[in-house]
């Protein structure tokens, strides 16, 4: 069995990944027929596979976003730091943080709520490396961080919560203990009035989307037209697909080599 572990580590590392990268390869190819299909021009229909295309409107005041500064409707960052080198190389996350201000997708058959804090496919605007650190410093001094331990019972609760408000920050560091200027700031965010496609699980009884259940896909948001964003879903199903075999190809000629050895 010794003699096996290190292999059979990797060919199940190879084949995790190759399940991964071709379900995910799948969900995007879904989600572009959903898009060309003409389906999103039409109301939802309750449950997932729910595609809303229009523009994201406030309902009441908008947010400002930590890093760039600017107003929207939704965002969400994270301040990472890389440590080490070579194979030894990682990611260290200090901060993560979401927003979603009260708000609703308009589009040709009504508008629609979004009760469900999305992934974020939208790129901020760019900004300067040092104004997004004064941005994140001064969000930070007047922001009460949840720790790492008890997010996950945050989000759980404000999933019962029917306004359509969010917003949390999650710290795995303290701010003095961080030097921001080592570190990656990533943010995404929709600015008032942006043309979107939402995917999700829709409730007729709650007027838009909710929260994914079970094993469905996470509701997710992508800046942009329906032309555009099917597009991009397209490339992004084929790179995954390419990947995922490539990893099961990977996966099959460990296990053949070691077998044949």
């Amino acid at each position: 069995p010794a003699s096996t572990l290190g292999v059979s580590a990797f060919v199940a590392l190879f084949a995790c990944a190759a399940v991964a990268l071709c379900a995910s390869a799948l969900t995007a190819w879904r989600q572009r027929a959903a898009l060309l299909s003409g389906g999103a021009n039409a109301a939802p229909a309750d449950g997932p596979g729910a595609v809303l295309v229009g523009t994201l409107e406030p309902l009441g005041p908008v947010l400002t976003a930590p890093l760039t500064g600017v107003a929207c409707v939704a965002y969400a960052y994270t301040v990472t730091e890389t440590r080490g080198s070579g194979k030894q190389r990682f990611f260290f996350k200090h901060f993560r943080g979401v927003g979603l201000a009260p708000s609703v997708v308009v589009t040709r058959a009504g508008s629609f709520k979004l009760l469900t804090v999305p992934d974020l496919d939208a790129p901020a605007p760019a900004t300067t490396a040092s104004e997004r650190m004064a941005n994140f410093q001064r969000h930070a001094r007047g922001t009460s961080f949840t720790p790492a331990d008890a997010a996950a019972q945050e989000l759980s609760a404000s999933w019962s919560d029917d306004d359509g408000a969010y917003r949390s920050d999650v710290a795995y560091s303290t701010l003095d203990a961080v030097t921001l200027v080592n570190c990656q700031l990533d943010e995404h965010l929709v600015p008032p009035g942006a043309r979107v496609c939402v995917f999700g699980r829709f409730s007729s009884e709650k007027g838009g989307l909710v929260p994914s259940t079970g094993a469905q896909a996470p509701p997710r948001l992508l800046l942009g037209g329906p032309d555009a964003v099917a597009a991009a879903l397209g490339s992004t199903a084929r790179t995954r697909l390419i990947l995922g075999v490539l990893a099961a190809a990977a996966a099959a000629g460990l296990g053949a080599a070691f077998l044949n050895g």
